[in-house]
């Protein structure tokens, strides 16, 4: 992740002509402007979602006047934050969350400074896998159907709060009652609404709770119906980690059909009982 961030900074910063510089190989020498770029602590709090991780973006200027250091950290703003990338097929999405420090006056290098840090989030969760019927295809499709503006594919995902994401992933079978013809099965799924804007993902929040409170159920690609048993939603989470909205659905799934061998001769013997012949 480290390298694919690089990247996007040597793309997208132009005031430092590519000189973006790992901490270990910076020094007084190094051109100017230029940026740092560090690697700070890592979260595993949440196993489904990987991983998040915060990063420092440290420009570096001649010691003229503090306008180049905040003409630098506009482009490296710009550049990170609201991003979404991949890294070997997973998606990530990066956050200006503010300085790591007040501006510096770096005697030793002669240079000013001052840290950028952006949180990145690992959003391994969007890469669902249906094992059929599958309530996450479920709830995309009457997430179309009902909310037809919103963005639904993560493969095609991008920031915006004109267009605002929602999607669903499954957070824990909660029962599961065997039948003589399968099971029915009682899962928990959570809802992330993503939108730059707080304000509107919480007025999403709100209409996607109210309308899966109203239609209490929906349609699974066998054609059988999972229905809504609870539904809550607080829009106080985190959209990349816990996700907004908790569903609790019940569906069931049929037994798979044993295959016997075709009775070619059956013979009744009220003695004996019966008696089933095959070549």
């Amino acid at each position: 992740m480290r390298e694919e961030i690089r990247n996007i900074l040597v793309a997208s910063v132009p005031l430092v002509k590519g000189e973006v510089w790992e901490p270990s190989a910076a020094g007084p020498k190094m051109p100017k402007p230029s940026l740092i770029l560090r690697e700070g602590p890592q979260e595993t709090s949440e196993p489904y979602a990987a991983f998040t991780s915060l990063y420092e973006v440290w420009p570096y200027v001649k010691r003229t006047t503090f306008k180049q250091v905040d003409a630098v950290s506009k482009e490296v703003i710009a550049a990170l934050h609201q991003k979404r990338f991949d890294v070997a097929g997973v998606p990530h999405y990066a956050e200006y969350v503010g300085t790591a420090s007040e501006d510096i006056v770096d005697e030793e290098w002669d240079a000013l400074t001052r840290g950028l840090r952006f949180q990145v989030y690992s959003l391994a969760w969007l890469m669902h896998t249906p094992v059929e019927p599958d309530p996450v295809s479920a709830l995309q499709a009457w997430s179309m159907k009902r909310f037809p503006t919103l963005q639904l594919d993560p493969t095609l995902w991008s920031p915006s709060d004109a267009q605002p994401a929602l999607y669903w992933r499954v957070e824990s079978t909660r029962k599961v009652e065997p039948m003589n013809w399968g099971a029915w099965l009682t899962m928990q799924l959570n809802g992330h609404v993503i939108a730059p804007d707080v304000s509107v993902r919480r007025q999403f929040v709100d209409r996607v709770t109210k309308q899966l409170a109203i239609d209490q159920n929906t349609c699974m690609t066998d054609k059988s119906k999972m229905r809504f048993l609870s539904v809550s939603a607080d829009d106080g989470y985190d959209p990349f980690r816990q996700g907004q909205i908790k569903i609790e659905v019940q569906f069931g799934v049929l037994r798979e059909a044993e295959v016997h061998p075709f009775l070619k001769h059956v013979y009744f013997d009220s003695e004996r009982g019966g008696e089933v012949h095959v070549d």
